[in-house]
């Protein structure tokens, strides 16, 4: 009897070691962090990490290392919880893929919003269109929303400013080192000189009502520039086109969109290859280099043409002379 009271004093003791040093080595202590939000970004969370609210991630991935306490949700993305993971809410997951490691602990529901196997369709020569990648999508989107808003500035300049808009296109054509230029050092100095005259007013009381007055006029002063001097440089490269390709003088909007699609082609085209995946990514970057240089440099020769010729007020370059007909001679009597 004394033995067989020894030997379960004995096995449980080792079964409460054993306990104990589980429980020494699943302890953790957590720094408390608040809500994890990001757009466009991923988000990891550490191994000794406790998110005290929801973790919410749009168009980037989140990887769980630590503990959750609220929830996650994920749009646009990808979800990976690691074996120390710890969620203690609802998953919820729109357009991406779930990667659960084994140990991984989830205390609430998984809601999963799968685009399934048309996310990614190939139509042969085509290529093979990635639907389910969002942040390319808001890549192409956010382009396409700047170049629609440019092309309806473009056109209302045509419209209230066409005398001014021939006049700046033929300088910076004429003279596009020299626009460059003058249009680089105007794009250094502005902010700075406009700090500086804002500070310079703000010193003194009777200056401050004018530093209201300066700094949203100089911006629109400035915005216009740059759009009347990139509308100006399209309309003078479309014509310059029609003229090599031997077509007839038409409409300056035609002329302009013709520039419109010069200058801006390849940044839209490479948005495009970005979402249409040839597994070409060195198209795709070289794309989008070749797209950010030309329009670096038709902003800078639109706005030093802009700038030379004072919103195109006066002439730098002669206008085109037109040739008149002859006025028809007298009959000599004979």
């Amino acid at each position: 009897m004394r033995t067989a009271v020894v030997t379960l004093a004995a096995i449980g003791l080792l079964v409460h070691a054993h306990t104990f040093g589980q429980e020494s080595q699943d302890t953790t202590t957590y720094r408390l962090t608040g809500t994890r939000i990001a757009f466009g970004q991923d988000i990891r969370i550490e191994r000794d990490e406790e998110v005290t609210d929801a973790a919410i991630v749009v168009a980037g991935d989140l990887e769980v290392n630590g503990r959750v306490r609220d929830g996650i949700v994920v749009v646009g993305g990808n979800l990976h919880l690691s074996s120390t993971a710890d969620v203690r809410g609802d998953v919820v997951l729109v357009g991406g893929t779930l990667t659960r490691d084994p140990g991984a602990q989830i205390t609430g529901g998984i809601d999963y919003v799968s685009f399934g196997e048309w996310t990614n369709r190939n139509f042969g020569w085509f290529g093979t269109v990635r639907f389910g990648e969002f942040p390319r999508w808001m890549f192409l989107l956010g382009t396409m929303a700047r170049l629609s808003v440019l092309a309806v500035l473009m056109a209302l300049m045509l419209i209230v400013a066409r005398a001014p808009v021939a006049r700046v296109g033929r300088a910076a054509l004429a003279e596009p080192l020299r626009a460059f230029v003058i249009g680089l050092v105007a794009e250094v100095f502005f902010m700075p000189l406009l700090i500086a005259a804002a500070i310079g007013l703000a010193i003194t009381v009777i200056g401050i009502p004018f530093v209201v007055i300066l700094v949203p006029l100089a911006i629109v002063l400035a915005v216009f520039a740059f759009v009347l001097g990139f509308t100006s440089l399209a309309c003078r490269i479309g014509e310059w086109i029609e003229d090599r390709l031997g077509w007839q003088p038409g409409s300056a909007f035609i002329a302009t969109a013709i520039g419109y699609l010069v200058l801006l082609g390849p940044t839209l085209l490479a948005r495009v290859v970005d979402v249409v995946s040839f597994d070409a990514w060195p198209l795709t970057y070289a794309l989008v280099a070749a797209g950010l240089t030309v329009e670096f440099i038709a902003w800078t020769i639109g706005l030093g043409a802009a700038v030379t010729t004072g919103l195109g007020r006066w002439y730098t370059v002669p206008p085109p002379i037109t040739a008149q007909p002859a006025p028809p001679t007298a009959a000599q009597p004979a």
